[in-house]
């Protein structure tokens, strides 16, 4: 596996591109099952021409994968290519010493996201799911921390978050799956979803500051975009300002997924 991510990172960038399209125009007619699914996510959510758009979010994802093995952990690169906006939000919220959560959606390049983020004054900590399989998940943990990331396991406990939030630091969690079955319901695309409350939860009792951001991709640059910082209210209904902060939240994935639909991960079972 590293013997065939070697071999691929040496490859020009047009070759490696021509390769990655050439598997997702494949596993985008082989894999009827994932097909289907794309297409009926995406004519559920936000319809349109919901095949087109299937078979360019195939292509861009096989686009990302090829500019992630090409360029993650290059820092020339990167530093030519790459900036970030919104910096003033991510300051802010630093200020405020209460820690900071980046939430994130598998939305555009988010493994870039990690790389353009050593552009900020400190490390920052990515939460990630490890890979079943041991041997990628070497490969891709080893790129993220290239970029001067901290990696954390989701499987950590609860209480090494907290002890990082308390002593201000940044923590990067992607937080876009289908939660397990007890988990809060709200609307995501006018559809129930099972969502992941953790970070509201976290806010309410911490008061962290919870900061949006996506990349933003135009002509082969990058830019890291945070949003606003969202605070978790306190009017004293718990549950109710838990769930007003979480559909705070994917109101702003939903913004961004509808400005360039092709760039969400509409092969994952989001509504299950």
């Amino acid at each position: 596996m590293k013997f065939l991510y070697r071999i691929l990172k040496i490859l020009p960038m047009p070759v490696l591109q021509t390769l990655f399209d050439f598997v997702a125009i494949i596993l985008y007619l082989l894999l009827k099952k994932r097909r289907i699914m794309a297409q009926d996510n995406i004519k559920k959510a936000i319809g349109g021409n919901y095949k087109k758009t299937a078979l360019k979010t195939y292509l861009y994802f096989a686009k990302m994968v090829a500019e992630n093995i090409k360029y993650i952990g290059n820092e020339k690169y990167i530093k030519k290519h790459a900036k970030i906006d919104g910096e003033e939000y991510y300051d802010y919220a630093k200020s405020l010493n209460r820690g900071v959560i980046a939430v994130l959606a598998h939305f555009g390049n988010w493994e870039m996201m990690a790389c353009v983020a050593s552009f900020l004054k400190e490390k920052v900590n990515i939460m990630v799911r490890p890979l079943d399989n041991k041997k990628l998940d070497e490969i891709i943990e080893g790129a993220r921390a290239s970029c001067a990331s901290r990696v954390i396991s989701s499987r950590e406990s609860a209480f090494r978050f907290i002890k990082l939030l308390k002593k201000n630091e940044t923590l990067g969690i992607l937080i876009d799956q289908a939660a397990n079955e007890n988990a809060l319901k709200i609307d995501f695309f006018n559809r129930k979803a099972r969502v992941n409350e953790g970070v509201a939860i976290f806010s309410y009792r911490l008061g962290t500051p919870v900061l949006p951001a996506y990349m933003k991709e135009d002509k082969g640059k990058y830019t890291l975009v945070f949003e606003k910082p969202i605070v978790c209210e306190h009017t004293g209904d718990f549950k109710k300002d838990v769930e007003n902060m979480m559909i705070k939240i994917y109101s702003r994935f939903e913004d961004w997924i509808r400005h360039s639909p092709e760039k969400y991960l509409w092969m994952h079972n989001r509504w299950k």
